[in-house]
C-alpha cells in the first residue's frame, strides 16, 4: 500500500508564487554552479564551437534578468544602471539591440567573477523579492500578458544558458577550445 503524496493536501498546496520562487532558485543555483571552480582562463576562452565564451554567458544572463526583472516587470531602473553601475565586473554591458553586436560584445567583454558574482547575487535576491510581492492576479495562467509569461521565458532562458555552459564545459573537459 502506497502512502498518499502529502504535499497535494489542501493544507500543503503550494501557491504559484511559491513554485516560482522555488524554482528560480533553483534554477540560479544550477547557473552558479555550472561556473564554480571554472578557472578565469576557461571562463573567457572562446569556444570553437560559435557560441559565446562562458562567463559571456553567465554574464548576459545575469544582466538580461536585472533588464526584464527590474527594468521592464518592476518599471524600476536596473541594478546595472543604478546601484550596481560601474561595479557589475564587466568590462561593458551587453548591447540590447542586434543580435550580431551580442556576439562581438561576448569576444571582447572582460569579466571580474569576484565582482560578477555579488551583482549577480543581488540579482537574484530582487528576482524573488519581486516573485514576493507580485499580487496574485499577475500569476493568472490564462492572462497572456501577464507578468507570468514573462517570467516563464525568463526562467527557461536561465536554464536553457546554464545547459549551454554546462555543455561548453564538458568539450572543455574533453579537448580545450580555442584560445
Amino acid at each position: 500500500m502506497t502512502e498518499p503524496d502529502r504535499r497535494s493536501t489542501p493544507d500543503r498546496t503550494l501557491s504559484a508564487r511559491t513554485l516560482l520562487r522555488r524554482q528560480f532558485r533553483h534554477a540560479h543555483q544550477l547557473l552558479d554552479g555550472a561556473i564554480n571552480g571554472l578557472p578565469a582562463e576557461v571562463i573567457h576562452r572562446h569556444p570553437s564551437v560559435g557560441s559565446s565564451p562562458i562567463g559571456a554567458s553567465f554574464a548576459q544572463i545575469v544582466v538580461c534578468e536585472d533588464l526584464s526583472i527590474n527594468g521592464v516587470l518592476a518599471a524600476a531602473i536596473p541594478l546595472a544602471l543604478s546601484t550596481w553601475a560601474g561595479r557589475t565586473g564587466l568590462s561593458e554591458l551587453p548591447p540590447l539591440a542586434r543580435t550580431g553586436d551580442r556576439r562581438s560584445w561576448a569576444r571582447r567583454v572582460r569579466l571580474d567573477l569576484a565582482r560578477l558574482r555579488p551583482y549577480a547575487d543581488a540579482v537574484y535576491a530582487s528576482t524573488d523579492a519581486y516573485l514576493a510581492n507580485l499580487p496574485d492576479e499577475a500569476l493568472d495562467p490564462t492572462d497572456g500578458a501577464a507578468p507570468a509569461s514573462l517570467l516563464t521565458a525568463i526562467l527557461l532562458t536561465v536554464s536553457m544558458r546554464r545547459g549551454e555552459i554546462a555543455c561548453l564545459t564538458a568539450l572543455e573537459r574533453e579537448s580545450p577550445m580555442e584560445r
